[in-house]
């Protein structure tokens, strides 16, 4: 079977844009099952595990607000939310009311969140460079360039008010 054909590409066609599509996502929903899988004993997710990633390399000892984790992140305002309750319950976070303006949680990860993470990361970058390892250095090199065009061009379409995607 082509590698598409799963999802009803006819081969012999012009396949390129479905390729594309169909291939980014492919390759996320094996890539994001990986990750998954090695990160469950951990009881993280790769979602929880990017939030406290963020807050300890990016927040450090300050801590950021939601909306500066969402930057962060691909993840909607609602998840998000629900996310950080989820990891403030399992004492892997804080929030504390912002200097002068209490309207403002900033979030900062806890001495557990940042244990944990240190515990998973080794394990975690193993899996990542396994999984990257399947190119080589110029294919990885170009599928970044490409990629980086892409979302460049997607995010400037998103926040030119032409459309939402």
């Amino acid at each position: 079977m082509q590698p598409f054909e799963r999802f009803g590409i006819e081969i012999g066609k012009d396949t390129t844009v479905e390729g594309a599509v169909y291939g980014i996502a492919s390759v996320y929903l094996i890539m994001e099952k990986q990750i998954s899988d090695y990160l469950r004993p951990f009881d993280m997710s790769p979602a929880k595990f990017n939030v406290l990633m963020v807050l300890k390399h990016k927040g450090k000892d300050k801590g950021l607000s939601q909306i500066d984790i969402g930057k962060h992140l691909i993840v909607t305002a609602s998840n998000m939310t629900r996310l950080l309750d989820r990891l403030h319950k399992e004492g892997v976070i804080e929030r504390y009311a912002q200097p002068g303006d209490r309207r403002v949680n900033l979030i900062k990860i806890t001495q557990k969140g940042s244990h944990i993470l240190d515990k998973a990361w080794p394990g975690y970058y193993k899996k990542i460079t396994e999984i990257a390892s399947l190119l080589d250095r110029v294919e990885l090199k170009n599928i970044s360039e490409i990629l980086v065009n892409w979302f460049t061009k997607l995010e400037m379409l998103s926040h030119s008010g032409r459309g939402r995607i």
